[in-house]
């Protein structure tokens, strides 16, 4: 305290307190700081004291990566119950790109919702979410839609690809290559839509985990099959940077999301 209590009077240029009949008292200029700094220990204090958050009083733009079937499976059922908890905060929904989150600042990055399709930074925190199995999907009025889908005759047609480009390998271009077989592709896009449009007036096939699909089935006319081989399912995580993670506003957020897919997907499975 004394050493503490030296540096002060070097600083000042005052003794600050000096011992008299009634102990140690505080002189004139030792009082006329203690006012200005109340207030900067009080300030100090609130910024070492995380606020409470309050969703309805949130005014922040939060920004999600995901793809577009993500996008397609989630984002409706997200946002409502984002906006009716935080009626003034906005959400703000960036494509992901297989190299995209290595790509780009972690500080336009709130939240990702990624696949083992996606590249992720190693220092990125990870939540897992679930896995769906892959299915494959053709119009209902397909050659193939009364018939056993066989590894030959899923050969024969020619496929839809939905790429993020620049990601890793297709899971279905690894397992056929492990068995000496390739498929056709006749369409690639990055949207996912334009998938379902093809197919329902091709005859092309495309493999897809089923939520999006199954939501449009009425629409696109669709049947779905299962694979003629076996294939490790699709495993999806809820991804952040360490710089938000403890963000009470942001654990906010990941609670929301993680609870409203894990939801849609275990509604998606049979």
């Amino acid at each position: 305290m004394s050493r503490a209590l030296a540096k002060l009077r070097l600083l000042f240029n005052d003794p600050l307190f000096v011992r008299t009949s009634h102990g140690m008292e505080p002189t004139t200029r030792a009082i006329s700081l203690l006012q200005p700094l109340q207030g900067t220990l009080e300030q100090l204090n609130r910024l070492l004291i995380s606020e409470n958050f309050s969703p309805l009083l949130c005014q922040r733009t939060f920004k999600i990566h995901m793809s577009s079937y993500s996008s397609q499976a989630h984002i409706s059922n997200l946002a409502k119950l984002f906006y009716q908890q935080a009626p003034n905060a906005q959400l703000e929904i960036i494509d992901i790109k297989g190299k995209s989150l290595q790509q780009q600042s972690s500080q336009v990055i709130d939240l990702a919702l990624s696949s083992q399709m996606t590249y992720v930074p190693d220092y990125f925190h990870q939540l897992y979410l679930g896995e769906e199995e892959m299915l494959c999907f053709m119009r209902a009025d397909h050659p193939l839609a009364h018939q056993d889908l066989t590894l030959d005759r899923f050969l024969d047609y020619p496929h839809v690809v939905v790429s993020l480009g620049g990601g890793p390998s297709m899971p279905i271009e690894n397992q056929l290559h492990a068995i000496g077989k390739s498929r056709k592709v006749g369409f690639r896009s990055p949207h996912y839509l334009n998938a379902l449009e093809i197919i329902s007036s091709t005859q092309m096939l495309f493999n897809t985990s089923p939520i999006v699909p199954l939501r449009f089935q009425k629409q696109f006319k669709l049947i779905g099959k299962k694979l003629p081989f076996d294939i490790p399912p699709s495993r999806y995580y809820l991804n952040w940077p360490p710089t938000i993670h403890k963000d009470p506003a942001h654990i906010w957020l990941r609670n929301l999301c993680s609870t409203v897919i894990r939801n849609n997907m275990t509604l998606s499975k049979p």
